[in-house]
Formats: C-alpha cells, structure tokens, sequence
C-alpha cells in the first residue's frame, strides 16, 4: 500500500511541475494538476495540503538528489578533474532529467513558504561552498588556472549549469552526454589550464 501511495504521489507531483511550467504557478488550479493527473480533486487532496505544498516538494525533489550526488564526488579521493567531470555530469544530468522542475523553481521560488525559501538558499549556499572546495583542490593539483576568482568562477559556472534546463529538450540534436562534452570543452578555453607541452628529447 506505501508503495503504491508513493508512486501515486510522484505522478502528481510531476503533473503539477508541467503545469506550473506551463500556467505559472499563481495561475495554476489544483483543479489543473488534477486534470493533468487524471485524477479529482479529491485525491489530490489525499496527497498533499495544498498547491505551495506541491511547488515545495518539487523544489526537494530538484534540488536533494543534486546536494547529496555533489557531496559524494567532492568527498571523494578522485583527483579534482575527475571531481569536475562528474560535477558537470551530475549538473547536466539532473538539468535534463528534471527540466519541469528548474523551470518552476526558477520562475517561482519566491512563492515558497519562509522555511521553504530558507532551505532552498541553505543549499545553494552549500552547492557554492562545494563546487569551492572542488576548483581550489584544482587549483592545488594544477588543473584550475590560479588567476581566476574562484567565487565568482563558481557562480558562472553553476549558473551556466542550471541554465541548461532552459533551452535543453529530449528531442535536440545533442543529448545529455554530448552537452557534458562540450561544457567540458568550454572549461578547458576558459578555467582549466592546457596541459604543459613536453619538448622533445
């Protein structure tokens, strides 16, 4: 029964992300998510409290899978361009995975509770400080060029991240994997350092 409960919960959870992302939050009804759902409004109710309920979970599930990935490559003993491929990776990933979800979030985190807004700020705090740490260790093995600002780095770089979610849909001609590639490619332009060339002997 939990089971099913659950499963029932995230399809409507998922229905009210393509509405949000549609409508807009303020616009949307619970009678639209329950119409998306396929279900009453009734039911809906079943689930959750209330519309900014849903937004906030959509948010959770958005940003936690995100933070606990992020805290698992930084953790890691990998080297930092190991650490950087798979932050990317995670980044991507999750910006095409749950693309309804960044877009509502961005549109409408200022509908969030108090807690809800607080929560959400505490992470991104924590992303920033992480992806830090992440590019100084780059800094230290001589992969991240020591010139740059490693604060306002962080800052372009998740942001650019995040905004994959805005112009990424499952049916463009590069997939998630080949946008990996090429952000990957940008960094090696702009933030990482080329690797030193060797004079023949």
């Amino acid at each position: 029964m939990g089971r099913r409960r659950a499963l029932e919960t995230q399809d409507l959870v998922a229905a009210a992300a393509r509405v949000f992302e549609r409508r807009g939050y303020a616009d949307a009804t619970l009678d639209d998510i329950a119409a998306e759902a396929g279900v009453s409004k009734p039911t809906v109710y079943q689930y959750v409290s209330s519309k900014q309920r849903l937004l906030e979970t959509i948010v959770e599930q958005a940003i936690y899978p995100l933070r606990e990935g992020i805290e698992q490559i930084v953790g890691s003993t990998a080297g930092a361009g190991d650490k950087l491929e798979a932050y990317v990776r995670l980044h991507v990933t999750s910006a095409a995975r749950y693309r309804a979800y960044y877009l509502v979030l961005m549109a409408d985190q200022h509908q969030l509770s108090s807690q809800g807004l607080r929560s959400y700020q505490s992470w991104a705090r924590q992303v920033n400080r992480s992806a830090e740490q992440l590019l100084r260790q780059g800094v230290d093995e001589g992969l991240v060029r020591p010139d740059i600002d490693i604060p306002i780095a962080v800052n372009l770089l998740n942001s650019a991240l995040t905004s994959i979610a805005r112009w990424y849909h499952p049916t463009d001609r590069l997939k998630p994997d080949q946008i990996h590639d090429q952000v990957m490619k940008v960094l090696h332009g702009l933030l990482l350092q080329q690797p030193a060339v060797t004079a023949p002997s």
